[in-house]
């Protein structure tokens, strides 16, 4: 390896390139150390390349401009030399520091460090692998250090920095929380309305008209995803390798802190979790509440027994300010179509039954239809548990069996019928992973069920609540509100054509809707 006053001579066009991971540091130290190398050899910087602000051990090479920009400008020969000030400035992942050196090299571009003026290819590739692999390690245990050092300052119930969450402030001299009154009025709000099945984005829109602050929909999303509103500080809520994601709620250290004035019961936020974990798995779509055909998904052919679908065919004249077309819900299958209006008249029969009905009455019968509902999931759960079991207990023979009949195979070569045992083994082993996988899969999405149900749809408060607030509702109210009272009363509904015309729309026909307290039949003509 050539002596670096071999490598770089005066007149040399030099490179710098500089990175840092948070917005809170600079890239001046970095710059400066470099122009002093460049003055030290008379050489001239040409060129500058950054990653401010950029992780590199969160950030992949390619998903980094500044380093990207670099490598593509060198093989234009753009510059003869590359600056750093340190190793791990340039990548944090051995590969990329492969990969980096490669394509430099075949450029015939030296890179230098300028803190410690060395080579950044030392020309040993077992020492470069041991740097790489060093720089690598430091940034993995730095990330360790203060991830158990955050975790042990949320244990005695303390900040562990960072920014508040909205609604609240931070005084770090008094180490304590004050509420902004104003804001956690738009918790409140964002609580009410994501309890209403709202989507994140929908609330957004709306505590933007109601409230003229602009919130967008990741705002929303961590105001219901935070414990903190429930006066309880969390540890690894976010994940390591995305911090728009949010880690399952098992993985999550829980701590009641004193610090916290809290606006809600742990019990709340709770509910409103389980809301958020059965849309997250589309158990629950917060959209199957937007929409105009209220017996979406519920209303059935008494033919083909078929659901009959939705079909908006309006079309909306801007100049005129008009509306032309009709909605229809027509049958797949049996081809005919009746138009939205007339089978929504059935909404004022249903509503009629209900107010006509002792309310106490109807949440009860409510809640032991979903009493049913949760005993349904609560054997599905079991039968999967003893599923996978099952599995597991033959998975572990067929791991012990193999490593047995492994054992007695003379040689890698020898093809006898205790290799082929262990080959059909391995298929087996194969199979039953793959299988357990999905029974676990199964498992936590049957557990958020249940607890869905037990939280919200199960709770006979909640259910003699949303009771009392829909015998009020009449059919000219928020389509939101007459959709969720339909999904809620209605299991099924069952319309009979009678009479069709030539052009397949039915012009006298029969509905019957089981609700989950009684049955409505009514006449459609």
């Amino acid at each position: 390896m050539l002596a670096l006053a071999d490598l770089i001579k005066p007149g040399m066009r030099g490179a710098f390139y500089g990175r840092h991971s948070t917005d809170k540091q600079t890239m001046e130290t970095q710059r400066s150390m470099a122009y002093e190398f460049a003055k030290k050899y008379g050489c001239m910087i040409t060129c500058e390349y950054e990653d401010a602000g950029v992780s590199a051990r969160k950030k992949k090479l390619d998903d980094r401009d500044g380093i990207s920009l670099l490598l593509k400008e060198a093989i234009d020969g753009k510059f003869d030399f590359v600056l750093i000030n340190h190793h791990d400035r340039i990548a944090r992942n051995p590969t990329e520091h492969q990969k980096i050196r490669m394509i430099l090299a075949g450029c015939n571009i030296p890179v230098v460090i300028s803190s410690s003026e060395s080579l950044y290819d030392s020309g040993d590739f077992i020492v470069d692998l041991i740097k790489d692999g060093t720089s690598k390690m430091e940034v993995d245990n730095t990330r360790i250090r203060t991830r158990d050092t955050a975790k042990s300052i949320l244990i005695k119930g303390k900040w562990t920095g960072g920014k508040a969450p909205f609604g609240y402030r931070y005084d770090k001299v008094n180490k304590s929380f004050s509420q902004c009154g104003e804001e956690l009025t738009i918790v409140r709000r964002v609580y009410e309305l994501y309890r209403n099945r709202e989507g994140f984005q929908s609330i957004s829109r709306l505590i933007s008209h109601e409230f003229g602050k602009t919130i967008n929909k990741a705002t929303v999303r961590w105001i219901i995803t935070n414990p903190f509103y429930a006066g309880y500080m969390s540890h690894h809520r976010k994940s390591e390798h995305s911090r728009n994601s949010i880690t399952p709620i098992e993985n999550w250290l829980m701590i009641k802190s004193d610090l916290i004035e809290p606006i809600m019961s742990l019990d709340e936020w709770k509910e409103t979790w389980a809301i958020f974990e059965q849309r997250k798995t589309g158990n629950l779509n917060p959209k199957m509440y937007k929409t105009s055909f209220f017996l979406s998904n519920l209303l059935y052919c008494s033919v083909c027994k078929g659901i009959l679908t939705g079909k908006d065919q309006t079309t909306f004249d801007k100049k005129r300010s008009k509306l032309y077309g009709k909605k229809w819900y027509s049958c797949p299958t049996c081809k005919y179509k009746i138009e939205l209006d007339r089978i929504h008249t059935v909404i004022d029969v249903v509503l009629k039954d209900l107010k006509s009905q002792n309310l106490e009455t109807v949440s009860l019968d409510v809640y032991n239809e979903l009493l049913k509902e949760r005993q349904l999931v609560t054997n599905r759960l079991s039968r999967t548990t003893v599923e996978l079991n099952g599995a597991e207990h033959q998975l572990q023979m067929a791991e012990d069996q193999s490593k047995r009949l492994a054992s007695l195979v003379k040689d890698l070569e020898t093809i006898d019928d205790n290799t082929k045992m262990v080959q059909i083994l391995d298929l087996q082993k194969e199979h039953l992973s793959n299988r357990i996988k999905k029974l676990k899969t199964e498992i936590n999405q049957l557990e958020k069920s249940a607890q869905y149900l037990e939280l919200i749809e199960g709770n006979e408060d909640e259910i003699t609540r949303n009771i009392k607030s829909m015998s009020i509702i009449t059919n000219h109210d928020n389509d939101n509100d007459i959709r969720k009272m339909i999904t809620y009363l209605v299991v099924q509904a069952t319309f009979t054509p009678k009479t069709i015309d030539s052009k397949k729309i039915v012009t006298h026909g029969e509905i019957a809707i089981q609700t989950r307290s009684s049955l409505v039949r009514t006449t459609i003509s």
